[in-house]
């Protein structure tokens, strides 16, 4: 009779597990299906035996616990998240299964649902004109603090754009890009420059900073109505532009120092934050949680995931959609726990130092003792080096110790020892000083890099090619490091600075031939 029940539920699980990975569907490389790969997003049913309980964790063992979920491939995550319900069950989608609806969505089978979908002012003469793929979410206890949107269509940006004034909204949060792996994600909604009007709201752009991991925009809109134009309000819109194609973002120091300045931007008293991505459920769900769980270990001093996570999926289903943003969420909050927020402002700079001076731990270390032990503790894993382990790359580092993780690693198609940089604006990476054996993959790097300036920060007796290294000169903001001559593929002996074969301006650093002296003094002592 066991092995009759057996067989059944084996049959059972096959089926279902048919129904999720369909011909037309397409993989990640670790198997897992991804927000951004699907047309259609199949669900698996639950499973007979029922759903396991989990509790809050308390933030002194969320380090631990981690550790627990993270062995064996991370397994006991990935139960964690099965046991999650989808949420279809207990909502009613009819409104967005309408067809007069059915193009205004993204994803045929990721709707809103009835009850907790955002319900638009009614266009005369135009049916369901009401209806727009969002829904409100829960903050950390804050009914409707947020708006989980899909990533607007083309047939959508007008009511984005109304949502966006008839909820008050004051800010935008952008997980994904327009376009990935080719295919569209999210139709660009905003005007690059100027102004454009969406159905009745003109939207002009303010202003536009680009940093590392995000984009800031700000936009000023105003209704166009018969009766009059409305007061104009300002909307910030910030895009996270640094989740990968595939997965999850490397670390989450990005993603923390993005949400500080959601906060940091959004007004008091604006409504609802409007977060999307391309379904609005993954990445969306992912940026919500973190949120109100950092919320929560600040009033509770614990963290319940998995029962924030359910109960807003009772709000939108399947928010947060893959084991692997569940995962990052944790991350995340362990990240916040042990590091905080480390951020400064430039004006308050000297008072800190001072204090961090004059307090003392329980370790008896005064502050900045304490933060560098800190540092100390980060914890590097193994599989996240094994690039710089390689044999063939180990004879690349000048030490042995320090190489590079896997993911900012600056690729010249080989290993090389160099490391991207998480900067204030984009494009920095850093690395060693070269060896000998190492100079002409050094330049081809800047090259492939398209780096127009190698900075030289250090004083070493000897340089790879055998010469002493005391110079550096700034021209404005550049420098040109004076050090070692260059003499390869593409380059010519001696000079400042050089145009590279490829057009490029790189500078090629080099010293005074034997006898002959610096030709300023600039150059001494750097």
């Amino acid at each position: 009779m066991s092995n009759r029940s057996s067989f059944s539920r084996l049959t059972w699980f096959r089926k279902q597990r048919k129904a999720v990975v369909s011909a037309s569907d397409k993989k990640m490389p670790n198997g897992i299906l991804e927000e951004q790969e699907q047309q259609r997003v199949m669900l698996l049913s639950r499973s007979p035996s029922g759903p396991k309980k989990y509790f809050p964790i308390p933030v002194e063992h969320l380090e631990e616990e981690i550790r627990i979920r993270s062995a064996d491939d991370c397994k006991q995550f990935r139960e964690e998240f099965n046991s999650l319900p989808s949420g279809h069950i207990q909502g009613t989608f009819e409104l967005a299964n309408k067809e007069e609806n059915r193009e205004k969505n993204r994803y045929p089978n990721i709707l809103p649902n009835d009850h907790s979908r955002v319900i638009l002012s009614q266009v005369d003469g135009i049916p369901c004109s009401d209806y727009i793929n969002a829904s409100y979410i829960d903050g950390y206890k804050e009914k409707n603090k947020f708006i989980a949107a899909q990533g607007p269509k083309q047939e959508t940006v007008n009511d984005f754009w109304r949502m966006v004034w008839e909820q008050k909204s004051a800010t935008i949060v952008m997980l994904t890009n327009l376009k990935e792996r080719k295919e569209e994600k999210c139709h660009q909604y905003w005007p690059d420059q100027g102004c454009w009007t969406y159905g009745n709201i003109r939207v002009c752009v303010e202003d536009c900073v680009v940093l590392v991991d995000y984009t800031i925009r700000k936009f000023c809109i105003q209704p166009q109505l018969p009766d009059g134009c409305k007061a104009p309000r300002l909307v910030s819109q910030l895009h996270f532009t640094s989740w990968p194609d595939f997965g999850v973002p490397f670390t989450p120091i990005g993603m923390l120092k993005f949400l500080k300045k959601v906060k940091m931007l959004n007004p008091v008293h604006a409504g609802p934050i409007v977060v999307h991505c391309s379904a609005g459920v993954g990445r969306t769900g992912t940026f919500i949680v973190i949120d109100a769980m950092m919320a929560m270990m600040h009033a509770e001093q614990k963290v319940d995931v998995f029962e924030f996570v359910s109960r807003i999926r009772n709000q939108r289903p399947q928010m947060v959609q893959t084991d692997m943003q569940y995962t990052f969420i944790y991350q995340a909050l362990l990240e916040y726990y042990l590091y905080g927020d480390t951020e400064l402002d430039v004006s308050s700079l000297e008072k800190h130092l001072q204090t961090m001076h004059g307090t003392t731990t329980h370790f008896d270390k005064i502050g900045l003792e304490e933060e560098f032990r800190k540092l100390t503790n980060v914890r590097i894993m193994k599989e996240n080096m094994r690039t710089g382990n390689l044999p063939a790359n180990m004879k690349k580092a000048r030490v042995i110790q320090i190489i590079p993780c896997k993911a900012p690693v600056a690729w010249l198609g080989q290993g090389w020892g160099g490391a991207g940089a998480g900067g204030f604006h984009p494009g920095e990476a850093i690395d060693r000083l070269p060896l000998c054996t190492r100079v002409k993959s050094r330049v081809s790097s800047g090259l492939r890099l398209r780096a127009p300036v190698c900075c030289i920060k250090c004083q070493v007796e000897k340089t790879p090619v055998k010469h002493q290294l005391t110079q550096t000169v700034l021209h404005g903001s550049q420098a040109s490091c004076l050090g070692y001559e260059l003499a390869g593929e593409g380059f010519t002996e001696a000079g400042d600075l050089r145009q590279a074969r490829l057009g490029i301006p790189c500078l090629i650093p080099c010293l005074p031939k034997p006898g002959q002296r610096p030709a300023s003094p600039l150059h001494r002592g750097a």
